[in-house]
């Protein structure tokens, strides 16, 4: 059995938790085992039934290659900077895929993934590590979501199309066919992505028109 600590204990953590426990109640060979946290206040209290084990330090004194992790922050930026503090680790990922989603067994997948419920993922498409889908999403044929992007609520993805790494898109977010956001880009609530968008930029709409532009690498700090 895989026993895995959950990186952040808060709403997004309690998310996650859930759906590897509706895994283990589908057959799912998953055990959680808790929380780590670098918010010291909640070390030791209970979050939904499950402990917070400490901060990374907590790593130190297990056999870390018994257990396996996955990181439960949405911040593109932030996830990327817990995820590079486990992999220094040596630590292994594992995915958390609700059964109530539907992955295309045609579709390829990274690690470290977090896939809601009522999500689909068609045929052909290829999800980074460490990506987000949240609930409703829909991702259509030989779409490509680069590692780290969150995927927000209600988005969808027509056919073709290509998230860069470290995107975060919108709820209800719309983009057609065949159309490209560029790496470590925000799309704002509710936009139709037309057009390519290119990287490094906030761009917000009906149709999605870019409002503000950041220096490249501005995510790595």
């Amino acid at each position: 059995m895989t026993q895995v600590v959950i990186i952040g204990a808060g709403g997004h953590g309690r998310e996650v938790a859930e759906i590897l426990g509706h895994q283990a109640q589908a057959g799912a060979d998953v055990q959680v085992v808790g929380f780590i946290d670098e918010n010291q206040s909640l070390h030791g209290h209970m979050v939904d039934g499950l402990p917070v084990l400490g901060d990374w330090s907590w790593f130190d004194e297990v056999d870390r290659t018994a257990v396996a992790v996955i990181c439960a922050v949405g911040l593109p930026q932030v996830c990327r900077r817990l995820v590079e503090k486990a992999r220094a680790r040596g630590l292994s990922f594992v995915n958390a895929i609700s059964p109530l989603a539907h992955v295309s067994p045609a579709a390829k997948l990274g690690w470290g993934i977090v896939v809601f419920p009522w999500v689909i993922v068609s045929t052909g498409v290829c999800l980074g590590s460490y990506c987000i889908l949240n609930v409703g999403v829909t991702v259509s044929h030989d779409t490509q979501v680069g590692k780290y992007s969150n995927i927000n609520p209600g988005v969808h993805l027509a056919g073709d199309t290509s998230i860069g790494e470290g995107c975060y898109v919108g709820m209800g977010t719309n983009v057609i066919q065949r159309r490209s956001i560029g790496s470590w880009t925000v799309i704002g609530t509710g936009a139709a992505v037309v057009h390519d968008i290119p990287a490094n930029v906030t761009a917000v709409g009906v149709p999605a028109r870019v409002i503000k532009t950041r220096k490249e690498g501005w995510h790595e700090r």
